[in-house]
Parts: structure tokens; sequence; C-alpha cells
């Protein structure tokens, strides 16, 4: 799967969009086989195991799959819309929500725990109040190709929309 398809990049001249999220799309149908093929084994083990232990990995499960659907719902459909006609960025999860125009913009590296994604907010509160364009990068070989193919694919054409400079490697 190329970067385009993995972000589902679309440029139609008036604006660019894309969907942070949408290759996690892939890994959440595996997590919801896991979770349907958890319940015919629970319901098999229901008899050996005791009530309480029944009750407590039918809590684990209802967790899980709230969670799954958590993501399914209000992460993975998630989408960003920069659009070069009124010059603003929008947020579309249910409802298109403007979030800044082109000259409030800031992007930057967000490091959490061993890993790093880019950024997207306000020049005044960006630290505050930011968005995630991309999906979550390491030090390992694999992820910085995959780096270089989200800088070149997804983020430089985004730039170069909102008239940013960049200092692109030669």
């Amino acid at each position: 799967m190329n970067t385009k398809d993995r972000y589902k990049f679309e440029d139609n001249g008036s604006e660019i969009s894309f969907m942070p999220n949408y290759s996690f799309l892939r890994t959440l149908r595996w997590w919801l086989g896991v979770g349907i093929l958890a319940i015919p084994v629970m319901y098999y083990f229901r008899n050996i195991l005791s009530e309480n232990t029944f009750t407590i990995a039918s809590v684990i499960w209802g967790v899980y799959m709230v969670y799954f659907l958590w993501d399914l719902l209000f992460k993975v459909p998630v989408k960003y819309i920069f659009d070069k006609r009124e010059k603003s960025i929008y947020r579309r999860l249910f409802l298109t929500k403007k979030i800044m125009s082109f000259d409030e913009m800031t992007y930057f590296i967000n490091d959490e725990s061993g890993a790093y994604s880019y950024v997207i907010g306000k020049k005044r509160n960006q630290f505050v109040k930011n968005y995630r364009i991309s999906n979550y990068f390491s030090g390992s070989k694999a992820s910085r190709v995959k780096e270089e193919e989200f800088l070149e694919n997804i983020l430089y054409p985004v730039l170069d929309v909102l008239d940013i400079p960049i200092n692109r490697p030669q």
C-alpha cells in the first residue's frame, strides 16, 4: 500500500484532503476478528470456568469492544481538508468544523514516549490544542522510509499550498 492510499490523500485542485488514521482500518479488521472469535471461546469455557472468572472475562471483552468501536467511529474517519479557495483548514468527523486559517497554521513534530508524529496547530497555542496529521514514527529503518514517503507525498504538497517555506533534503 503506497502512502497516498495509506492516508487516503486526495488533491482535486481546489482542496487537499487526507485521513491520518485511515491505515489503522486494516489493523482494526484483525482486532474485530479477534473480538468475534473470543465470543465462542468464552462460551465454550463457560462451564469450565467459575462464574466470577466468566464475568471478569466478559467485562474485559466488553471494554475491549468499546475501545474498538471508539477507534472505528471516532478516530479512523477523521479527515483534514485544506481548502485553497477559502484558505482554511477543516476537520471532518461527522460534521465539518473550521479549525484554523492558512496563516494561523504551524506544524511541528510531537514526541511521545519513543514515537513521534507530525502535528498542526495555531501559532499562538500550538502546544495547547493541536491535531495529529501523520501516523506515529520510530527510529527504525522501515519507519524512516515511511516518514520520508509521508513527507514527500503528503506534507510537502500541503506546505506548498500553504506557502510555508520548506528545507527539503537534497
